[in-house]
C-alpha cells in the first residue's frame, strides 16, 4: 500500500469488471446486497469495493454507507433531492480543471502576512512523500529558527521537526501514511495541541 508503506496491500474482495470466480463474484454481490440494507431508505449506486475485515481501510469502505444513510444525511441537514450520493473517491467527474500547478507562492504570502503555518507528513507515505513536502518547505527561502530535531510523546520519538522564521513550522509524523491523522491520530493530536497552543513540539 503506497499510503503507508508497512500496510499489507489489501485485495478487494468484489470482482473487477468482466471477472467471475466461484468464490467472490455471487459472494461479494450478496454481501454488498446485504450492506445496503443498512442505507435506509435508498439503493446505493456506486458501493465501492468491499475489502477484508482485517483491512485498514475497511473503514473508509464502512464510511461510504454510514455517509449515505438517511439518518446520516438528516443530521448534516441534506434536503432530499439537493445532494446526490456521497461518494469518498472520485476519479474525474467533478466539475473542476486542476490548473495549479503549484500552490508555494500561496503558502509564501500566507507565511509572509504573519499567519502560523503548519506544515507535516508521515514519513511513511509513498503517495506524497516528506522528503518531497520537506524540498518545497525549504525553497521558501525561510532562516532556520530551531534546527532539524525529534519531537517526542510519552518519552519515544514521535517524528522530526524544524521551525523556520515567519512562523512556520514542519514535522514529520512517525509511522502516519498519507492521511497522517487516520494512521497515528494520538500523535498528530500531540503535534497540533502543542502546535495550537504555541508550545514547541
Amino acid at each position: 500500500m503506497t499510503a503507508q508503506i508497512l500496510l499489507d496491500d489489501c485485495y478487494l474482495v468484489s470482482p473487477g469488471p468482466g471477472t467471475q470466480t466461484d468464490k467472490s463474484a455471487s459472494a461479494s454481490r450478496k454481501i454488498l446486497s446485504e450492506e445496503a440494507v443498512i442505507v435506509r431508505g435508498r439503493r446505493v449506486k456506486h458501493p465501492p469495493p468491499r475489502v477484508p475485515l482485517g483491512c485498514y481501510s475497511y473503514t473508509a469502505y464502512l464510511s461510504y454507507f454510514w455517509a449515505n444513510d438517511v439518518l446520516t444525511r438528516d443530521a448534516l441537514g441534506i434536503k432530499d433531492g439537493t445532494v446526490d450520493e456521497w461518494v469518498r473517491c472520485h476519479s474525474g467527474d467533478l466539475p473542476y480543471a486542476v490548473d495549479i500547478g503549484s500552490s508555494i507562492k500561496y503558502h509564501r504570502n500566507v507565511t509572509a502576512n504573519g499567519y502560523r503555518a503548519l506544515v507535516y507528513s508521515g514519513d511513511h507515505d509513498a503517495i506524497v512523500p516528506h522528503l518531497g513536502t520537506q524540498a518545497w518547505v525549504r525553497s521558501l527561502g525561510f532562516p532556520v529558527v530551531d534546527d532539524w530535531r525529534a519531537w517526542h510523546l510519552d518519552g519515544q520519538s514521535a517524528g522530526f521537526t524544524i521551525a523556520y522564521s515567519n512562523n512556520m513550522t514542519f514535522a514529520t509524523v512517525k509511522g502516519a501514511g498519507h492521511t497522517a491523522p487516520q494512521y497515528e491520530p494520538e500523535r498528530c493530536y500531540a503535534m497540533f495541541s502543542r502546535w495550537v497552543l504555541h508550545q514547541p513540539l
